[in-house]
């Protein structure tokens, strides 16, 4: 049973040009221990961190380069049932609509750059559905890289709808055939791409966005690379689509 933290207050802003909302929440949980041992458990000491049984895994539906697993369903409820009304009114989603949980995970950076395929290098969108709403709790203690939004240089693009994918697309395309150079995370520096916002790492901070903004995690390869719970950059992601 995960419990919320006693002095929650959250942070509501609207963010580039397209004046998108996103809420931030720090210090969500009371014990965000509890999770970083779940994870610990999920996994075995022997030096390498192997996952254990299974849990940890690389995942397969995403371009995510790291290991996941599961949240369990009873840490999903206690994550969202504070948040879902919220929602409605932050991202102007219609009262009709039912709130459905998906692909709820913890999750953990551990490809190095060189293991990175060319589409892991570039910010990317979740979804091209202005109802599936964002979830990344920051748990992991320590000094790791934070979230950063961005801006598509030529369509000028900070959000990708349905009616924008394919122009995207095309142009990403583009640019990753002209890349030339070794594949590395992307950073707040990209010739193509504007970071217009940051959301530092914070330990126990949960950031909330729809998913067809442009995003990535900015990833610092000296502290974030690690299948170790502990150590490296430990997240709880989560979606609600609302449908």
């Amino acid at each position: 049973m995960l419990a919320l933290g006693n002095h929650i207050q959250p942070q509501y802003e609207f963010i580039g040009q397209e004046q998108t909302p996103i809420i931030i929440i720090d210090d969500y949980l009371r014990e965000p221990q509890k999770l970083i041992n779940l994870a610990q458990r999920a996994v075995q000491s022997n030096g390498n961190y192997a996952p254990n049984n299974g849990e940890f895994k690389p995942d397969e539906l995403t371009q995510y380069p790291g290991l996941r697993m599961p949240l369990p369903k009873q840490c999903v409820v206690d994550y969202l049932k504070p948040l879902i009304q919220g929602f409605y009114n932050v991202f102007n989603i219609r009262q009709t609509l039912t709130p459905y949980p998906k692909d709820n995970t913890l999750s953990l950076i551990t490809k190095s750059e060189r293991q990175l395929s060319p589409i892991q290098t570039l910010p990317h969108f979740d979804t091209n559905d202005a109802n599936l709403i964002a979830i990344i709790h920051y748990l992991g203690e320590g000094t790791h890289g934070g979230t950063g939004f961005f801006r598509h240089k030529k369509t000028g693009f900070e959000t990708i709808s349905t009616t924008r994918k394919n122009t995207y697309l095309m142009h990403a395309q583009h640019i990753l055939e002209r890349s030339n150079v070794k594949p590395s995370y992307c950073t707040p520096h990209h010739s193509e791409f504007e970071c217009y916002k940051q959301i530092p790492y914070k330990p126990n901070r949960l950031i909330v966005f729809p998913g067809y903004l442009l995003h990535t995690s900015l990833i610092n390869t000296s502290t974030d690379i690690s299948p170790c719970p502990q150590a490296g950059r430990l997240t709880a992601n989560m979606f609600v689509h609302f449908k």
